[in-house]
């Protein structure tokens, strides 16, 4: 297994590392590579600075607004943070003790050199944070980028997520033919770290409440069609959690709505959600590709977003 971790030096990307880290600790993981990907759309910022100007209002030095100036400045800025980076996680052993750690940096647009990196390295997982990559870009972009075009699984990490060893995993899942895969990771994630696993359904009761409008059902065919999908998601919870077979697990079904929801069992008692990106959205169903953004932008745990292309064996 290889895990990637994209940085930009700061200290949210440092905490994203050491996160990753403890992760490969519990893993087989033969390599942790952290990526520094200099950003070459801020490089073209800077060459678009009018040195005229700079010269009329009596810059000092407006030869440094040359290009080629301005490709060194950045690279060495890039290459003296990476060495930074280097040198204050492999050089603390209480970090780095017992994991391969490589670090490489590429030149280009962020999410893209992020895609083809975990491509050549042949990666099972990207963890990420949620702040900033590359000064100019947000990472909210760069992480969305990544999450549409992975076929691996991502683990996007808050400022505010404390990482620890997932002894509960909580498994949002809506009715879709994929709803199998992240049980089958958090699963693979349990019995590697005896943990206790949480399986969501989220019956989002505002739709089914419009879609009853614009049918013209009455109060008692309301709850009843909400009845009817709360049986429904109850025997398909029943069947899917087969796969965590002698493992902990609670089966819950909620009406509401899904972020709200999936946020306020996490921050009961879990430390890592677990969910599918791309979960077909219907009515009465957890619209998980609709409310994955939510999640991932208020959650205080760790969120592993499951693709199709993942690491576990069955």
């Amino acid at each position: 297994m290889k895990i990637l971790v994209p940085s930009d030096g700061s200290e949210h990307s440092k905490h994203v590392i050491r996160h990753a880290i403890q992760f490969a600790r519990h893993f087989d993981v033969s390599e942790v590579r952290v990526l520094y990907v200099l950003d070459t759309g801020e490089i073209e910022e800077f060459k678009r600075i009018d040195t005229i100007i700079l010269k009329k209002n009596g810059y000092p030095h407006p030869e440094v607004f040359e290009s080629e100036n301005i490709d060194s400045i950045l690279n060495k800025r890039a290459k003296e943070t990476l060495t930074h980076l280097k040198k204050e996680i492999v050089s603390t052993p209480k970090i780095s003790e017992g994991v391969k750690i490589k670090f490489r940096m590429r030149e280009g647009e962020p999410s893209e050199e992020i895609i083809e990196e975990a491509e050549n390295l042949e990666a099972d997982m990207i963890i990420m944070g949620s702040l900033r990559l590359g000064g100019r870009f947000a990472i909210r972009s760069v992480a969305a980028q990544v999450i549409r075009t992975s076929k691996i699984p991502i683990i996007i990490v808050g400022p505010n997520s404390k990482f620890s060893d997932f002894k509960k995993i909580l498994v949002p899942v809506d009715m879709s033919d994929m709803a199998e895969l992240p049980v089958k990771v958090a699963a693979c994630i349990a019995r590697r770290l005896k943990s206790d696993i949480k399986i969501l359904h989220v019956i989002n009761e505002s739709a089914v409440r419009y879609f009853s409008s614009i049918t013209w059902f009455d109060d008692d065919a309301k709850d009843k069609l909400i009845a009817e999908y709360i049986a429904a998601a109850e025997r398909h919870l029943e069947e899917i959690s087969d796969i965590t077979a002698g493992l902990p697990v609670k089966k819950i079904v909620r009406t509401g709505a899904p972020v709200d929801i999936i946020l306020k069992e996490a921050e009961k008692d879990c430390q890592l959600i677990v969910m599918y990106t791309r979960g077909k959205g219907h009515i009465g169903r957890a619209l998980i590709g609709s409310v994955t953004g939510g999640v991932i932008n208020q959650a205080k745990v760790p969120v592993l977003l499951v693709k199709e292309k993942v690491w576990v064996e069955y």
